[in-house]
Formats: structure tokens, sequence, C-alpha cells
């Protein structure tokens, strides 16, 4: 089922509200390290310019905060977002760029690898599967290339 819009901004609009779900972790391939509840809202900034996530949830059974903003960028044609968090992140800003992609979009990004290697990258992709289904997935880059799931989302949307 498609739910084509006529504008990047027209989707980000069909986002806005509270959403509710489950979000799975993985460090490894294949290797699932946790699961647990998130909670969060999306909200349009800036005359619907921009989209706000603000969510909440736990890792290993810690609190665990971020703040995903996204938007298109109609000079350059192209998705544009910011992820920062409590758990990922430390005190960085990841900066992502990418392209519509079907029901949504994919956003690419990296940052440093800890122990002094080469940058690892992060793709996200954003999916409005209906409209009261979101699901938000990370995906890990390393250097050498071969991707795997890092974060899944899958959010509901909450009832008024």
């Amino acid at each position: 089922m498609s739910h084509k819009t006529s504008s990047p901004h027209q989707f980000l609009a069909q986002l806005a509200g509270g959403w509710s779900g489950t979000s799975r972790v993985w460090f490894e391939p294949d290797k699932l390290a946790d699961e647990s509840p998130v909670v969060g809202t999306i909200q349009l900034v800036l005359d619907g310019r921009f989209a706000l996530f603000l969510y909440q949830g736990s890792i290993d059974g810690e609190a665990q905060h971020g703040m995903f903003t996204f938007g298109f960028n109609t000079t350059l044609e192209r998705y544009e977002a910011s992820w920062v968090d409590s758990f990922h992140n430390n005190t960085a800003i990841m900066f992502c760029i990418g392209a519509a992609a079907e029901n949504g979009f994919s956003v690419l990004g990296s940052y440093p690898d800890p122990t002094g290697g080469p940058d690892w990258d992060w793709r996200t992709e954003v999916v409005l599967v209906d409209p009261d289904h979101l699901t938000l997935t990370a995906y890990n880059i390393p250097p050498e290339g071969e991707e795997f799931k890092a974060v899944e989302t899958r959010l509901t949307r909450m009832k008024k």
C-alpha cells in the first residue's frame, strides 16, 4: 500500500503526533542486545519546514533520551537530518543527508571509531508503513562496508 504525497513537506506533516512502540538494538550483526519500550512525539517546527522527534526509552534498563531533527532541503533536493541522544552519540551531533525512498526517506551520517580507526557510517531509514505505523531502522556500516542492523524502532500512533 503506497501513501504517496505531492511533496516531502506534506510527508513530514503526516508524521506529526505522539508515537509509542518498541526499540531493538544490536551491537554486532544478528545478535539482539536489547528490546525495550519507546515513546515520543514528532512535532512540526518552523512552519512545517522541519520535523522534530523527541523520544525516550531505555537500553539495558537505563533511561535513554534522543532527538532526531529532519527536513527536506528544497535547494539541494535532499533530506537532511541530525541525531543527538544520550546513549550513542555522547556529546556529538550526527549530521546526515539522503534521499526520498518509498513511503519515507533514507539518510547517511558517520561517527568516529572510539578505538581511533576510520569513521563508521550510520544509515537511517524512515518509513511510514501506513498512517498509524512508523518504522525507523538504523544500520551500522563499518569501514569495510558490510552494513548491519543496529536499531529498529517500530512505532504506533497514539490515539488522542
